[in-house]
This record gives structure tokens, sequence and C-alpha cells, in this order.
């Protein structure tokens, strides 16, 4: 692309803690490619690239680079989306998941993921947008996935975790805190009978879990929905009807195989809009952040939305 004006937007609390340290690296770059950089950015609070940030850069720079985790990266598109923005974004991640840069093959070291800025090219991506009230007049937005059942338990604990004394072994060792969760998770499952509707259908069916998901990565390079492409137009389904440890552990074993379980343990399909319904409230996460007491949320498709620099 055509280097013009960039800003570089970064978030120091993300996973690994190094991004304010990438900064001047990434400014070099940027420069030495041709880039005037006009911005340097760091994020004061949830939400501020989303609602400030990106909306008011959108309208003085060509490029955005994040150097951040995922949630920022999200934040940035979501702002984009806003205003009807469709200029690129360069993403340098320091989360601890960074299951976008995975999905992609963006390098997580720093070095080549600052040289891919300039080395890589603009590619067309879908992203998922998520209502969770029936008046919202405004949707979320998701890079991932959104998930219902036992992983979004997982991801309730570790937020719980991460926030109070497990805080700073999270900064180090994030997975063992996610591996603490997981255990808490799946000792006490309390998975509840909800009703999916998919494409307008009307006769609904019930699960106890379901991700419907943008990437084929879950976690770590782990694939619940291995058919899954962020340029394809479509979101991947995967229900499972029964919530018991073992066919839990036999759908995450599949996962880290990055390979279908068997019919009898998930059920799988493609589609554009879904729509869950429950009598109670269910446990929800959106690309690993958690969402509070859901019982009705309508998941669709913003086909081509996302223009990130990915290797050639």
């Amino acid at each position: 692309m055509t280097p013009g004006k960039a800003a570089i937007i970064y978030h120091n609390g993300a996973g690994r803690g190094n991004a304010a340290q990438l900064v001047r690296p990434t400014r070099q770059r940027l420069v030495a490619s041709g880039w005037q950089l006009v911005e340097i950015t760091r994020t004061q609070y949830d939400g501020h690239a989303r609602d400030e940030l990106a909306p008011s850069l959108a309208k003085r720079v060509d490029l955005i680079v994040v150097i951040a985790g995922d949630g920022t990266l999200r934040e940035v598109c979501s702002g984009l989306s806003r205003v009807a923005s469709d200029i690129p974004i360069g993403f340098v991640p320091t989360g601890n998941a960074n299951v976008v840069a995975r999905e992609l093959k963006i390098p997580l070291q720093p070095g080549p993921a600052i040289d891919l800025l300039a080395e890589g090219k603009v590619r067309q991506l879908d992203i998922g947008t998520l209502r969770v009230h029936t008046d919202a007049a405004d949707p979320l937005f998701f890079l991932a996935m959104v998930e219902i059942g036992f992983g979004a338990r997982v991801v309730h604990l570790t937020h719980q975790l991460r926030s109070g004394r497990l805080r700073a072994i999270y900064r180090r060792w994030g997975d063992t805190v996610y591996a603490v969760a997981a255990v808490g998770a799946l000792a006490s499952p309390t998975e509840r009978r909800f009703q999916l509707y998919v494409d307008g259908t009307a006769a609904p069916r019930r699960a106890t879990a379901a991700i419907i998901a943008n990437t084929r990565c879950y976690a770590k390079g782990w694939s619940m929905t291995p058919d899954a492409r962020m340029d394809d137009g479509r979101l991947d389904l995967v229900t499972r009807q029964r919530c018991s440890p073992g066919i839990i552990l036999r759908a995450f074993h599949a996962a880290a195989q990055a390979r279908r379980p068997s019919a009898a343990v998930s059920s799988f399909e493609q589609g554009q809009r879904f729509l869950i319904q429950s009598d109670t409230p269910l446990s929800v996460q959106m690309d690993g952040d958690p969402l509070p007491g859901v019982k009705w949320m309508e998941v669709s498709l913003a086909p081509g939305r996302l223009r990130l620099i990915t290797p050639q």
C-alpha cells in the first residue's frame, strides 16, 4: 500500500505487558517505509480505542497500527466500523491468546510482526456482530467467536481470578490461571439448555453449549471449528447437547488436535444469522471477554468489514 499518514495505538496492560517498548521500533520501521506518523496514543480505559481514538483517527490517517492484544484490536475495528471507515489496520500482537494473529499467521515475535507492517498485504476480512438486547441500537463486534457454556464459564472464572489474588501470576503465566479456571469449571458443570435458531429457521434446536466462530483458532492453536475462515462470508457453528465432563474433555481433546470430534460429541454447520434464547441467564464470552447474564442474543456477520495487514 502507498505510504501516507499513520497512527499507533498501544495498550501496555495486554498479555506480555511490553507494548510500550515496541512503540519506538514500530515508529522507526514506519518512518523508514515512508509513513508520516502523526500520533502515538496509549489506551486509558476499556472502550477508549473504540469510542474515541479510532473514530477520531479515521478522519486523519491512512493506517492505524495496533500494538496490543485481541481486545484492543477488536476495539479499533469496532470504532472504525461505527463511522463506516475502511482504513487498514496493522497489528503487532502482545496479548496472551493472540487468536487473530495465530489465525492469520501474523508473527508473534515483535521484530517480524513490525516488519510485516511494511512487507505484508491488506486483506479484506469478515467480522461478527452481536446484539444482546432486542432494542440495542448498535451491535457489539467480534473478531473470533461468541461462546455459550463451558468455555464461557472458564473465561468468567479466569476474569475473576486475574482480577484478584492471581493477577500477578496471570501477567507472567496466563495459561496457568486458565488451567485453574478450567478445572474449577469442569468440577461444577452447570450448563443450561437454550434455544438456537439458524438463519431464520422456524423450529429451534436445543443445546447446552455452542460456539459461533469466525476463526479456526480457539486458543493457543486449538481449533473448535477447523473449517472456519475469516473471509468466507459465513460463521461456523458447533453445538453440544450434553455437558458431562467426559463429553467436554473429548471435545477439547479433539480441539487440541485441530480436528472435529465424533458426531456423538458435537454437531457442525454454517450460517449467517443466529438467534439464541433462554429462560435463565447464560454464561457467554466474546473473544475471551465475559458477558454477564445473557438471556437473548443475535449473532450475525459483517462481510469484509475488516482490512488488516497480513503476510503475503
